[in-house]
């Protein structure tokens, strides 16, 4: 009948599934992007896989990463070490072994432009979550997606891919597309989606860009991150640095476990219930009739104290002190051992110390780790990015982080000063005080030119800067006045 409702069928079912499939992959895009590897629970479990632990760097990086989550020693110290430097940086031309006349209008605009194209990495946010993911992992995978808005970075499973080699001194790595699914392959990258297509048709054999006939060479928008520099010995695997301290974490675990079993039995109190039996022992009392009167009492029990029915007199057993006693003692010395594992001083988080320079000398040992493994993995990684933007002059451009942590700043900054009395950069100086290039080249050209902020801002003289003829002049280096202030001194005979 013409206008009738038809009644839905199965192509409509099926068109309601298809918008359900694929408002889930809307709502989580990257959920097969996840680790798939689960980490171990049990100490022993721990030591298989430290046994031979490049065989196991799937199952070593997941018990790392739960650990983390689970227990707080562990990830306070790798928040220590991702929050210790700045990231601040500067940029500067490499000039090589030959004299340039230095075009100061053809620098100035590449110096803007390399500028402007490393705050599109913006660096200050995605340089701590390398550093962060690659000391849990031991090795990390990022592809570098691009567009007119600015540069973020897609991760991928460690099970998913392997180091390939390392070109100046960056780490490319190659993809299983084994692993890629047809859910979510539409919010991969198009060179994945590409080399995805060619597997698919059996075109996967070119030794140039396949490895076994599954792994694909990711070009150069891929990078990855180790500070394991037996990663290329190994099939291009990496284990995390804190792989070692897995059975002490394990270990402490295990001493607060027993600290629990402790409390709950010290706790714990039995009810003795007893059955009655005649001068013969003959128990007077049926098994269901005995059953009536236990659930009787267990019902009326409060928390923590457990009925037992037996043939017996009645007594109230304590179980105080009948477990470990040492167990708080145990679980302070595990947790001293990670922390000497780690090789983290435990009063940097609350414990006991002897000196205060312990702190500060072992605050610069793990400063001197950073510059020495984190700054030039970046350095290496941004130099290659930059050396791809087009400038105008020849000449090559560099990155380079300031060697300076969050907890010497003070230090730092004033030694970057002194420096500047003996020729140092000064463009160096505002990078550690956190003026990135982009910042020093805008903000302070538009509070010069556009606001003319010396102007605006006048200094007041002072004894420290008012000058020797003004002093004679006036005759004493305060000028006097009837409302005296912090620059000025009152009237002769005013108190």
């Amino acid at each position: 009948m013409r206008g009738q409702r038809k009644k839905p069928g199965r192509n409509f079912r099926a068109i309601q599934a298809k918008r359900e499939e694929f408002a889930n992959i809307v709502a989580d895009p990257k959920a097969g992007l996840k680790p798939t590897t689960t980490g171990a629970t049990e100490k022993s479990n721990v030591a298989t896989y430290l046994q031979r632990p490049y065989d196991n760097a799937p199952q070593i990086a997941a018990t790392i990463r739960d650990s983390v989550n689970k227990y707080g020693v562990l990830a306070k110290v790798i928040d220590y070490y991702q929050s210790l430097p700045t990231y601040n940086f500067a940029i500067k031309p490499i000039l090589g072994n030959k004299v340039y006349d230095i075009d100061t209008v053809n620098m100035r605009n590449d110096y803007i432009d390399i500028a402007y194209a490393l705050e599109q990495y913006n660096i200050k946010y995605y340089a701590p979550i390398f550093f962060r993911d690659t000391l849990i992992e031991g090795v990390t995978f990022y592809y570098k997606i691009e567009d007119s808005d600015g540069i973020s970075f897609m991760k991928f499973p460690i099970e998913w891919c392997k180091i390939r080699g390392i070109e100046n001194g960056v780490y490319r790595f190659m993809i299983d597309v084994t692993k890629f699914k047809q859910d979510f392959l539409t919010t991969l990258p198009e060179e994945l989606q590409t080399a995805y297509e060619q597997y698919q048709n059996g075109n996967a054999t070119d030794e140039n860009s396949w490895y076994n006939n599954r792994y694909y060479f990711v070009s150069e928008k891929g990078v990855a991150f180790t500070f394991d520099s037996s990663a290329l010995d190994y099939g291009g695997l990496a284990v995390s640095p804190f792989a070692g301290v897995l059975l002490d974490i394990m270990s402490v675990a295990q001493a607060k476990n027993n600290v629990d079993i402790k409390d709950g039995i010290d706790t714990t109190r039995i009810l003795h219930s007893k059955i009655p039996v005649d001068n013969d022992g003959r128990i007077l009392m049926t098994a269901k009739e005995a059953k009536v009167y236990d659930s009787a009492i267990r019902s009326r029990l409060p928390k923590g104290v457990v009925n037992v029915t037996t043939p017996t007199k009645l007594e109230n057993v304590p179980l105080t002190n009948s477990g470990n006693t040492n167990a708080l003692d145990t679980v302070k010395k595990s947790t001293e051992q990670l922390f000497f594992d780690v090789g983290t001083p435990a009063p940097l988080f609350g414990g006991d110390t002897t000196s205060a320079n312990i702190v500060k000398t072992s605050i610069q040992k793990d400063a001197n780790w950073v510059y020495t493994n984190l700054f030039p993995l970046l350095e290496n990684y941004y130099n290659s990015e930059i050396a791809q933007v087009k400038t105008k002059g020849k000449v090559k451009w560099a990155i380079k982080f300031v060697r300076q942590t969050t907890f010497t700043l003070k230090d730092d900054v004033a030694l970057q000063k002194d420096q500047l009395s003996y020729g140092g950069s000064r463009l160096n100086y505002l990078a550690a005080n956190g003026f990135s290039p982009s910042e020093i080249v805008s903000q302070l050209s538009f509070e010069q030119q556009a606001l003319g902020i010396d102007d605006l801002m006048i200094v007041k003289p002072t004894s420290n800067t008012i000058s020797a003829n003004e002093v004679s002049e006036q005759g004493r280096g305060r000028p006097e006045t009837d409302n005296p202030t912090d620059d000025t001194d009152r009237l002769d005979g005013e108190k």
